[in-house]
This record gives C-alpha cells, structure tokens and sequence, in this order.
C-alpha cells in the first residue's frame, strides 16, 4: 500500500473522530454561561450553522477522495495501466501437476497451474502481470459517483451558509472550520507532494531487470491527491489570512 493511500485511511478512521470531538467541544462552549456552569440550551440558528459548517467539511473531504480515485481510474484508460496500478508478476509456473520441479514439494505442484488467481495476465516490460480490468472499472464509478453526490452537496450547505446574513454568521465557527480545513488539507498536501515527485520520477526512470516481480509503484494516486488538494490548500490559506486581516 502506498503512503498516500495509508494516509487516506487513516483520515477515513480520524477525521470522523475529530469532527465528533469538535462538535462536543462547540456545544459545551456553547452551552456555558459566565460563571462556567452549563446550561443545556442552544438556539435553533445555532444548532442550524454547526450542522452546515460540519456537513461542509465532511463532504468537500468526501469529495476529494472521490475525485483522486477517479482520476486514478481514468488515468488507466488514457496512459499506461501501470501509471494507475501496481501490477504483480504473473506466476511463470503452469501446468507442473505431471512435472517434477525439484523447486516445489510434490504435494504443491497440483496447486500452482494458474497464471493469475484473481485478474488476468498482461504484457507490459515483455513480463506477463496480473491486472483485474473490473478493479478500473469499479473505481472509476465509485470515485465519479462520491465526487459529484459530495459536490452537489457541499455546494447546497455553502449556498445554505451563503443566505445567512454576515452579521449572524457565528465567526469562531466559521474560523473553526476554515482553519480545519487548512490544517487537513496542508497536511495531506505536505505528504502527497515529495511522494508524487518520487514516484513520478521512479516510474520515469524504471529499468527492466531481469527478475522483475511487479511493476514501478503508480503515481497517479499520489498526482491526483496534489491535482485536488493544493488548490484548497491555497484556498483556504487565502481565506485564514483574510480573518488574520479581519
């Protein structure tokens, strides 16, 4: 597994842990008075601007995941299937069942006849790889799917955020969300970036060798997390130096 694709398991598995945490954390603000005890009462507006606010970071996040895996998919149909996917080597022994190979113990040789236990076999450095074309195919309508369900509904929250008037947005939790996003988005860029630059150039510069078992790891992952999250990187450092100015 690549690093990208570890570090967006993990944000799989803490984001929504740290927004759940957030959301506590406002509430009991919320919910103290000036003599710190809590009172359980929020105004419905309230409550109204935490759940957009929430539901925007949630889905613009979605969203991104669903695009890099969209673009990791149809980069396999415009470039080589190996830009996309890191193929294994196909098994080069086959029908070794009334074959003796000193190699294999007798009980084991009926086991390996097949070239590929799941895909099929592909040509590419003149060495047969295992590819499962339904693999593309699948990511391909999972990332297209994600990408626009999250975008259509990131866009109705922004618009929703949009009709409030200036004066009643709350600003803490609209700074919250802002400088969230930052954070998030900086420091998935900080990794994606030196990794798409090293896989990039490793698949570039790839030398066939003579016992080669699996193809240069693909840097379309790792290209398409840059491709979609620098620009909000850059989007929202503009937007926390305008509150800075503010």
């Amino acid at each position: 597994m690549s690093t990208v694709a570890i570090i967006f398991s993990l944000l799989s598995f803490f984001v929504p842990i740290i927004v759940i945490g957030i959301v506590i954390y406002i509430i009991v603000i919320m919910t103290k008075n000036k003599d710190g005890n809590t009172k359980f009462k929020l105004s419905p507006k309230t409550l109204l601007q935490i759940y957009l606010f929430v539901i925007s970071f949630l889905t613009l996040g979605i969203a991104v995941i669903g695009g890099v895996i969209a673009i990791k998919a149809s980069t396999s149909y415009l470039l080589d299937i190996p830009f996309s996917y890191t193929l294994q080597k196909a098994n080069d022994y086959q029908d070794t069942s009334n074959v003796y190979d000193p190699r294999y113990p007798e009980y084991q040789a009926k086991e390996i006849q097949q070239e590929c236990y799941q895909g099929d076999p592909i040509t590419f450095y003149d060495t047969k790889f295992c590819f499962d074309s339904d693999q593309r195919k699948t990511d391909l309508i999972n990332g297209f799917t994600l990408f626009f369900s999250m975008v259509i509904l990131f866009a109705l929250h922004q618009y929703a955020i949009s009709k409030i008037p200036e004066e009643n947005i709350i600003t803490w939790l609209k700074k919250i969300y802002i400088f969230a996003c930052l954070i998030l988005y900086s420091i998935v860029g900080i990794v994606a970036i030196p990794t798409a630059i090293y896989q990039l150039t490793n698949y570039m510069l790839f030398e066939i060798k003579e016992n080669i078992y699996k193809t240069p790891d693909a840097p379309a992952l790792a290209l398409a997390t840059v491709l979609l999250v620098v620009p909000l990187w850059i989007i929202f450092l503009k937007e926390t130096t305008k509150l800075k100015e503010d």
